[in-house]
């Protein structure tokens, strides 16, 4: 038997006893009990894939990436900064959505506001961890009582697999959840056929994903052995601090006096004490030279990869460098529009949760049908901005554009209600401040009294 044939066979009795290797450990540590991580080994018959789709990571990458991500997010400053940024601006003081759909309106304020949802409470979390992990797995609970359904999380670590529809592999049918004990729990997703009869559906939200995969990745992804290697490098650094503190005493003598003052200072003299010698005997100090000079530039270039990485100025995270407020200005451009598209696509998140939560209490009958699914006519959402110098511009722009509607409202003459309904809709709009169909008509109603 060659060796070939040899490593054929330890293979091949290692798939017949369905045992697939343990995951990686994570790179950010050598050390299990530095992480607080177990292993966790998957007793599961066969060689499984994730997702079956060529793009995504094999399940022991995602397993080792995700932990990794979690790890870095809770011991380094720098990658917790960088997550903590994504939500200030994504979510920021407040995230309102309304529709000017009267029945899904009410079941909004219920659904936003129930104690087991309270999601006011729950953004923040949700948007760090689909900037953390990549993917968000959210469960929707429904209450066969009153149709109402309570929003749960799953953490992207527990996902098995996920199941697509033959044809389309975009339509995610079937999520496996990995339990403690036992065979992975099967969770239905909206498209299933079947969902409509569960107790209980899964939605899957991803950002950072490869055209043809599956599941995103995290936004630290490409930053973490960068973080690595600069977190090494700073206890690197304060080794050398505390090292130069550290320092030794040569005293040079005859050779006829070595044994005899090696025996008198085999003590060190304390602090503040005093030694008279004579002019044989010389003292010099040794210590380590830190050459911080010669780091600086190192630390620098590996601060501009996790910048990079980031996407965000180095002013945001506290280096001013040598940066002015113009250079400050032009930095924070491209940042803001990655913010942007990320607030965008979570507020498509936020309005399909509702969404599918409206539709499973229809399902029961205890909402109304909607015509149509197009988000953008069934709700009103008011954001925080991205930039709050966009403020003054908004207000300049609404202005200018409110006296042309008064002008034109004057050529129309008499009382156009019509009109006046639209103009204050868009001037709102045009304002930054959208509203919906009832505030309007209040608005009308109170300004005619």
């Amino acid at each position: 038997m060659n060796w070939i044939d040899a490593i054929n066979k330890i293979f091949n009795r290692g798939a017949s006893l369905g045992r697939a290797e343990p995951p990686a450990r994570s790179r950010l540590d050598s050390s299990a009990s530095n992480l607080g991580a177990t292993v966790r080994i998957d007793d599961s018959p066969g060689w499984l894939s994730l997702t079956g789709r060529q793009h995504d990571y094999d399940p022991g990458t995602v397993q080792e990436l995700y932990n990794d991500a979690l790890t870095a997010w809770r011991k380094n400053p720098i990658a917790w900064r960088i997550v903590a940024i994504v939500t200030d601006y994504v979510v920021g003081d407040h995230i309102r959505i309304t529709s000017n759909h009267r029945s899904l309106n009410k079941f909004i304020e219920a659904f936003w506001h129930h104690p087991q949802n309270r999601l006011d409470l729950r953004l923040e979390a949700l948007c760090d961890e689909l900037a953390r992990s990549g993917d968000l797995f959210i469960l929707l609970f429904r209450n066969s009582l009153d149709g109402m359904s309570y929003v749960r999380i799953v953490t992207k670590d527990r996902i098995q697999k996920i199941v697509t529809a033959p044809n389309d592999w975009e339509t995610e049918l079937e999520y496996h959840e990995t339990q403690e004990s036992g065979e992975p729990r099967l969770w239905l997703s909206p498209a299933h056929p079947e969902s409509p009869a569960a107790d209980a559906v899964m939605l899957h939200y991803s950002v950072n994903r490869p055209a043809g995969a599956l599941l995103g990745e995290s936004d630290l992804t490409t930053m973490l052995p960068w973080l690595q290697r600069y977190s090494r490098m700073l206890e690197d650094r304060v080794r050398l601090h505390w090292a130069i503190r550290a320092f030794l005493w040569v005293v040079t003598v005859p050779s006829m006096k070595v044994q005899e003052k090696r025996e008198q200072y085999r003590n060190p003299p304390e602090a503040g004490s005093i030694v008279v010698k004579d002019e044989s005997e010389i003292w010099e100090v040794a210590s380590p030279t830190l050459h911080g000079g010669d780091a600086q530039h190192d630390m620098k270039a590996v601060r501009g990869m996790i910048d990079a990485g980031s996407g965000f100025p180095p002013h945001w995270r506290g280096e001013a460098a040598d940066a002015n407020l113009a250079t400050a200005e032009a930095m924070q451009a491209p940042t803001e529009r990655h913010l942007l598209r990320r607030q965008k696509y979570f507020v498509f998140l936020l309005e399909d949760l509702i969404y599918q939560a409206y539709r499973r209490a229809l399902q029961l009958g205890f909402a109304r049908p909607l015509a149509g699914s197009d988000y953008r006519k069934l709700f009103v959402v008011s954001l925080p901005d991205i930039s709050r110098q966009d403020n003054q511009t908004l207000a300049s722009s609404a202005r200018d554009f409110t006296q042309a509607l008064t002008q034109l409202g004057g050529l129309l003459g008499g009382k156009n209600e019509t009109f006046k309904r639209l103009a204050l809709r868009e001037a709102l709009r045009f304002a930054g401040t959208p509203v919906s169909e009832d505030e309007i008509e209040q608005i009308i109603r109170e300004g005619s009294l």
